[in-house]
């Protein structure tokens, strides 16, 4: 078994989050009834026109940006012709001869995983079978769709997720894509073939697809790794065919043949001009937001936990969140930690998400992370009133004085705590000159031990160190 290796390519299908559709002006939704957002262009009835989607043109120059692609400033559309219910127009518009971007990369692991090329095309109906019978909903039926096709350059199933993961981030993180893969919205399929390690040839090529997770991918490249190996052994050719992977069975499934050439018959399609879009590219830059990568070397640089960076990076609602917060803060270490650690129990304990929360939560959040900077409340006290903030939406100031939390401030009241303790523990202050930082520290654990964490440390450690000085 450790004799061969694997050689994977991926091909992605995302869905664009435009408002409307990539030829006609159909509206985009996930939520409508079956078949209210249709109109003559997406059922390809006679006479109709095709117009290109700006937004989803900006999008694709955005990613092959991101991909550090070569955009072509020319955008012209090819017709793959085939017929199948969900296409009702018998072809499908897409970018065969001339796609928008081409040789780009994504690196994981400090290993760059080429990208072959990128091009902008038209999604199909949505089948289902119900009571069955095939049924269709054409309100998916035209919605912007990018493809990204990766060489051939993974080789295990975790470079497999590490690579849809970082391009799902990238998706994410430039309002490309909601990289919903429950949804439809990210779809993969895995080309994996297997042969001996060092042999000139490559093995025989079987696609995969229907993977409807990342953890499935994962399978599905596992189980077909083994799979093509025991045929191997078995002196059983590998037959290059599509599969499906089925996650109750856990195992690929064959579907059909797979020809090297399918012929679809591509031409121009002659209902699209051929458009110069290079004034588009640079205006389309310039409006990109922060690449997950930039935003992780800053995290980085900040000494951020590597857990946290990944766990903010993979919930774009949580980033936002973070992002908010920390605008105001400015403090990426004690936002985080709050943002993801304290937030993130709240959020399990209650069933409740990131995306739910409220503007004057939030505001609140702000002032109570001042507050804990201010030391004017100690981290303990913090998290009683971040809890109580989240149940009540009352401000820090209120549940601070209904908590019983406001601080003792007077120089008298919190000398008069200190200079008892000086007296009764003159051993320790024997000690201040070679160990200050020891013997201070014993005394304002007392003096919050006493005041129930209501004296203000700033303000004790001032007196204390008058007092032993």
């Amino acid at each position: 078994m450790n004799n061969f290796q694997a050689t994977i390519g991926i091909e992605v299908h995302a869905e664009l989050n435009t408002n409307s559709k990539m030829f006609s002006a159909a509206a985009v939704s996930f939520i409508d009834q079956p078949n209210t957002n249709i109109n003559e262009i997406d059922l390809g009835l006679p006479g109709i026109l095709p117009s290109p989607n700006k937004a989803a043109v900006i999008k694709a120059i955005q990613l092959a940006t991101a991909l550090k692609m070569k955009i072509d400033p020319i955008l012209c559309f090819d017709r793959k012709n085939y017929f199948y219910p969900d296409l009702p127009k018998g072809f499908q518009i897409t970018q065969q001869y001339h796609p928008i971007g081409k040789e780009g990369s994504i690196t994981i692991s400090n290993k760059d995983i080429r990208i072959e090329r990128i091009h902008l095309e038209e999604d199909t109906a949505k089948q289902q079978i119900i009571n069955g019978e095939l049924c269709l909903d054409y309100n998916r039926c035209g919605i912007p769709l990018i493809e990204i096709v990766s060489q051939p350059d993974i080789t295990t199933s975790k470079e497999a997720i590490e690579y849809l993961n970082e391009l799902k981030r990238i998706l994410i993180f430039l309002n490309i894509s909601d990289g919903k893969m429950e949804e439809g919205s990210f779809r993969a399929d895995v080309n994996i073939s297997v042969n001996l390690i060092g042999a000139k040839n490559l093995g025989t090529k079987v696609e995969i697809k229907n993977i409807n997770s990342f953890a499935n991918v994962a399978s599905a490249i596992e189980y077909e790794y083994q799979r093509q190996i025991r045929q191997i052994l078995k002196n059983i050719p590998v037959v290059q065919e599509t599969r499906r992977w089925d996650d109750k069975m856990n195992k690929t499934i064959f579907m059909r043949l797979k020809l090297d050439n399918v012929d679809y018959h591509y031409f121009r399609e002659p209902n699209i001009i051929q458009l110069d879009i290079s004034h588009l590219i640079k205006d389309a830059q310039n409006q990109m937001l922060e690449l997950p990568s930039s935003i992780k070397q800053k995290m980085w640089a900040d000494k951020i936990q590597p857990n946290l960076i990944n766990q903010l990076l993979d919930n774009y609602d949580a980033y936002k969140v973070y992002k908010y917060v920390n605008d105001k803060i400015n403090n990426s270490n004690l936002v985080t930690t709050w943002i993801i650690v304290e937030l993130g129990f709240l959020l399990k304990k209650n069933n409740g998400t990131y995306q739910t929360l409220n503007k004057v939560f939030l505001n609140n959040s702000i002032c109570l992370l001042k507050l804990l900077l201010e030391e004017k409340i100690n981290n303990k006290q913090g998290k009683v009133i971040f809890a109580k903030m989240y149940e009540t939406n009352k401000t820090p100031d209120i549940l601070i004085k209904e908590l019983g939390f406001v601080q003792i401030t007077d120089n008298k009241i919190i000398g008069n705590y200190l200079k008892e303790y000086l007296i009764k523990n003159p051993e320790m202050i024997k000690q201040y000159k070679n160990r200050p930082e020891r013997v201070t520290k014993f005394f304002i654990g007392l003096l919050m031990r006493d005041t129930k964490g209501q004296a203000n440390p700033i303000v004790a450690s001032e007196i204390l160190k008058k007092l032993l000085s």
